[in-house]
């Protein structure tokens, strides 16, 4: 899961894993959280919205470029007049996007009820008059009925500056992961698959807060070694080590600029 101004970001669906190991992982991720969950349409991820949940359901925002990618598959493959108009439309959110990147999610707010909802709601009258012509079994129809049946989800965006049009922020995290995975075949079993994973986890989340892998993996594993006490491991976590390094930094200049002045 990854952070980005406070939603989080749950990767694309892991369909190799079984589904009852997927849906597990899920809950106890985020076990006792309540807000909004950044996601695909996988039918796991939904059921965080059970109201009966420990700390009660959560609001799920679904991917633009998931839902994009359906018209993209049939577009490709030659002229298909619907795919590519909803390519074109979606793109247009897209531009609007570009444009707030970067900014507050009071601004990004404003301008996507300004700009970006006149052009999503003509989206969803389009589509709908399309779904009525084409026939019901068709891919281009499956597309369509994708997007209406996670309407909600999609447009959510649009009330909320903090939430992406996409997931593509966690799926660019992913791909050293997905490129490294021949590597971790020695996993062998569960238990070295899972410590391959912690592994994994530390290395990106020590990318997300803006620290080197191997200069944090160096020091606390020599930390570690030297026998760190067990009840201070928070403190080695890859956001708290990132503090401390700062701290240090600043204390190391305080030192110098004393020793500057008393000379």
């Amino acid at each position: 899961m990854t952070d980005l101004g406070a939603v989080p970001i749950l990767p694309p669906s892991p369909t190799p894993m079984p589904p009852g190991v997927v849906r597990k992982h899920a809950m106890k991720l985020l076990d006792g959280y309540s807000g909004i969950v950044q996601c695909d349409g996988y039918a796991v991820y939904k059921k965080l919205t059970d109201s009966r949940r420990p700390g009660g359901p959560v609001t799920l925002a679904f991917c633009w470029s998931h839902w994009r990618r359906k018209f993209y598959d049939i577009a490709k493959d030659g002229p298909a007049p619907i795919a590519s108009e909803a390519l074109q439309r979606i793109a247009a959110l897209y531009a609007i996007e570009a444009k707030v990147r970067g900014r507050s999610a009071e601004v990004r707010q404003a301008v996507r009820q300004a700009e970006s909802k006149p052009r999503v709601e003509a989206l969803k009258t389009w589509l709908e008059a399309e779904l009525a012509r084409v026939s019901a079994k068709s891919v281009i129809a499956g597309a369509i009925r994708y997007g209406l049946n996670h309407w909600d989800g999609l447009v959510r965006f649009l009330e909320d500056g903090r939430i992406e049009l996409d997931t593509n922020a966690v799926e660019r995290a992913m791909r050293p992961i997905a490129l490294s995975r021949r590597n971790a075949l020695f996993a062998g079993h569960d238990e070295g698959a899972a410590n391959w994973a912690c592994l994994a986890s530390l290395i990106e989340t020590c990318k997300l807060s803006g620290v080197d892998p191997q200069a944090y993996l160096t020091d606390v594993l020599t930390k570690l070694v030297n026998l760190w006490p067990a009840a201070r491991l928070d403190e080695l976590m890859p956001w708290a080590w990132a503090q401390a390094q700062k701290d240090i930094g600043r204390w190391a200049q305080a030192q110098k600029d004393i020793g500057r002045s008393a000379a």
